[in-house]
């Protein structure tokens, strides 16, 4: 095909890649689009962004907190947000443009290899893969485009570093970190650049290989620095069996869902003839990968690089906190998309273009049909949460979803009987059964969200959130003996943590505790808050009551937790509780 040239081939690529998720400008808001944009502050202003560079990704005050770093990724939804006025529409325009570019640079990396037919084809395969669409139609899918965007970027800048004349080679040094910076900013399966980088380099001819020690030292020691920034056997009996359902979502992209619950990917607890055979078919597609290094370049780099991508968000190196999603094969998509360009020059060279094209072409065509069905799905939450039911009924979270509906609308009793389905489906969720409890103690069932209360204390007891369940609950079964001695243990469990340290002050005024043990309490919450001087105060007042203090457990607790703020910030009631320990409540003791 004469008219078709290198450049024809990338930009054919990125138009259809945007044209196919034009529908996508109609989506709205849905699932995390809401806590990570919608609601979340930090989005809504340049400043704002600005000002939470190193803060974690989700809003701490969110249900779900995983502390990722993603500052740049955050940093693009502030400036849609002031752009746009807090249309999602523009969100969704800059998505399909994203999405656009990460496929030009994905042919752009294949022309090493191919020839224009192979990496239209390479390119297409990729823009079209119906594992993309999670990462394109929702907003918050950016994060992956990013990533790759940045990564793929890095290949690129660093060829040009190898190739190029020594005074040349600082630009494209420094456009090769910049361009990693941009990645680990976004989504941390941008870590693994560097490996990438330097395979990358390892598929270069011997004959044509350059040093590039500088550009290493450089892109480690950035990476470095985000590892910094960035605040196991079991673990991996469940990761690796996850993997066969990575493999199939790559290859056979038809079955696809929101999320993927322990109901479609059961959790195992311990090693299984499931994981053997994952892990015999991971080790072959490396081995594969390895072994056609110099006869199929393309495919061992479209196989090591994706495998690379999928290990920051695949549980085996960090806990991810969700067993599989479809937008984190985003760049793992890399691997069909460069075998099927390297399948079709194959063909093309042993004069077979009419079949390698036939079959090429129905592929991409089954691909585009079932990525332009599933745009719709990520239409809004309603959609996601109807759809997700209808599609996966066994699986837990769809009926979470529905519940939580339920709740926002003011449906409370149908909105039970969804989260207690839920927990009867998969009871080891335990903010789960803490939102069933709350609801079953708002709609005056105090038993049943003590039980409730107790499973989620159970799946995670030093967690604040099951304990303040559970000291709601006790307190409206006239229990404060045993509110006290929930909310006690938590702050033992987590002594900084601002949530356990405020459900204990507050636990002991709802019971009216004396004047000074609240007075304690609320001084270790300021000292954790940095509020010295209020603490302080707090102190000062405690020392005026100190004929108040009895030998009592609760009372001697009270002064012992608070001994090391005391000792800081006023050594003189220090003192005064040091005495009162050796002496009333040591013979409390006895």
């Amino acid at each position: 095909m004469p008219w078709l040239t290198r450049t024809r081939a990338v930009w054919l690529s990125a138009a259809l890649a945007c044209a196919l998720y034009l529908p996508a400008l109609r989506n709205g808001w849905a699932l995390d689009d809401h806590p990570l944009i919608r609601l979340n502050p930090a989005a809504h202003s340049l400043g704002a962004a600005v000002g939470a560079l190193f803060a974690p990704y989700w809003p701490p005050e969110g249900d779900y907190s995983p502390g990722l770093y993603r500052p740049l990724t955050t940093l693009t939804y502030a400036l849609d947000w002031v752009i746009s006025g807090g249309r999602p529409f523009w969100f969704h325009l800059v998505n399909l443009v994203l999405h656009g570019l990460a496929t030009a640079l994905v042919a752009l990396v294949a022309l090493r290899w191919l020839a224009p037919l192979s990496v239209l084809v390479a390119g297409v395969i990729f823009a079209v893969h119906p594992v993309h669409v999670e990462a394109v139609a929702n907003v918050v899918g950016r994060a992956e485009i990013l990533a790759a965007l940045g990564l793929l970027g890095a290949v690129l800048a660093a060829r040009r570093y190898r190739a190029s004349a020594d005074r040349e080679r600082a630009r494209w040094l420094v456009l090769t970190v910049l361009a990693t910076g941009l990645g680990l900013g976004s989504k941390e399966y941008a870590a693994v650049t560097l490996g990438v980088l330097a395979l990358d380099h390892w598929l270069e001819p011997e004959g044509e290989r350059r040093a590039a020690g500088d550009l290493y030292v450089a892109v480690a020691a950035l990476t470095a620095a985000w590892l910094f920034l960035w605040p196991t056997g079991q673990r991996l009996a469940a990761a690796i069996p996850v993997q066969l359902n990575v493999v199939r979502l790559l290859v056979w992209p038809f079955s696809l869902s929101a999320d993927y619950a322990p109901q479609l990917i059961p959790i195992r607890t311990s090693w299984s003839l499931v994981a053997t055979l994952a892990s015999v078919t991971s080790l072959a597609l490396l081995g594969l990968g390895l072994v056609l290094r110099r006869r199929a370049a393309p495919i061992t780099f479209g196989i090591l690089a994706g495998a690379a991508a999928c290990l920051p968000t695949s549980n085996l190196l960090f806990t991810s906190g969700v067993l599989l999603a479809e937008r984190s094969l985003y760049l793992a998509a890399l691997a069909p998309a460069l075998a099927a360009g390297w399948l079709v020059a194959w063909a093309v060279n042993r004069g077979r273009a009419k079949v390698a094209l036939t079959v090429a072409g129905l592929v991409c065509a089954g691909f585009v049909a079932r990525s332009a069905t599933r745009i719709p799905f990520w239409r809004d939450s309603r959609t996601v949460v109807i759809e997700g039911l209808l599609e996966h009924p066994e699986n837990f979270g769809a009926h979470m979803r529905v519940a939580d509906v339920l709740v926002s609308v003011g449906d409370s009793t149908r909105a039970l009987a969804h989260y207690l389905a839920a927990i009867e489906i998969y009871g080891g969720y335990s903010r789960l059964a803490v939102r069933a409890g709350r609801l079953a103690l708002a709609l005056r069932r105090p038993r049943l969200a003590l039980d409730l209360g107790r499973q989620a204390r159970a799946l995670a007891p030093a967690r604040p959130d099951p304990a303040e369940l559970l000291t709601d609950v006790f307190l409206a079964l006239d229990q404060p003996d045993s509110a006290v001695a929930v909310a006690r243990a938590v702050v033992v469990a987590n002594p900084h943590n601002l949530r356990a340290l405020e459900n204990y002050r507050r636990v002991l005024e709802r019971i009216s505790a004396p004047a000074w043990r609240q007075q304690l309490a609320g001084a270790r919450l300021d000292d954790a808050l940095g509020r010295l001087v209020t603490a302080t105060a707090r102190l000062d007042s405690v020392s005026q009551t100190s004929s108040q203090w009895t030998g009592s457990p609760g009372a001697c607790w009270e002064l012992e937790r608070s001994l090391p703020i005391m000792q800081a910030l006023e050594p003189e009631v220090a003192k005064a509780a040091e005495e009162h320990l050796r002496g009333r409540c040591r013979q409390g003791e006895q």
